[in-house]
């Protein structure tokens, strides 16, 4: 059963091992990206930052996809895309979530910046807003212990809704 559903453009790292997957007892990590799953340094890379005992499968969106419709109610997972624009593909693809964690996703050239953790472009933001037309719950929130704020209040605050 996935748990958490995250978009977070680095994917693995401290704050999703130490955070997310500590206080969600997460037993396993999905990651949905097609870039990474054909590339295998960056699988690799990936796949050390886990913890012993914690599983990770990285694999493109469909196969992902799949594999979180057959997974069983055992498995306490969590869902990771790299950008907004995947997840409106996998939730096309028939993925189901009420929500979405927003957790990072970081300036570079092309993009303008919303808040500390949250740079977008135009493709991310027409993604975004579909998804949130879908009535899933966007929230910013890069750690657990850090209060969520709603997506569409900063879309408002910045003109964007």
């Amino acid at each position: 059963m996935v748990l958490f559903v995250r978009i977070d453009d680095r994917l693995i790292h401290g704050q999703v091992v130490e955070g997310w997957v500590n206080y969600l007892k997460a037993t396993r990590i999905l990651v949905a990206d097609d870039r990474v799953a054909a590339n295998a340094l960056q699988r690799s890379i990936m796949e050390i930052a886990v913890p012993q005992g914690l599983k990770v499968t990285i694999g493109g969106i469909d196969e992902i996809c799949s594999q979180v419709r057959a997974a069983g109610e055992n498995e306490r997972a969590i869902l990771l895309f790299s950008n907004p624009t995947d997840v409106l593909q996998a939730l096309k693809s028939g993925l189901l979530c009420q929500s979405i964690n927003l957790g990072g996703m970081h300036y570079v050239p092309g993009k303008r910046k919303l808040r500390d953790v949250l740079s977008v472009d135009d493709a991310d933001i027409a993604s975004l807003r579909a998804i949130l037309a879908r009535g899933i719950a966007v929230c910013i929130q890069s750690v657990p212990n850090e209060k969520p704020l709603q997506l569409a209040k900063v879309f408002e605050a910045c003109s964007l809704s």
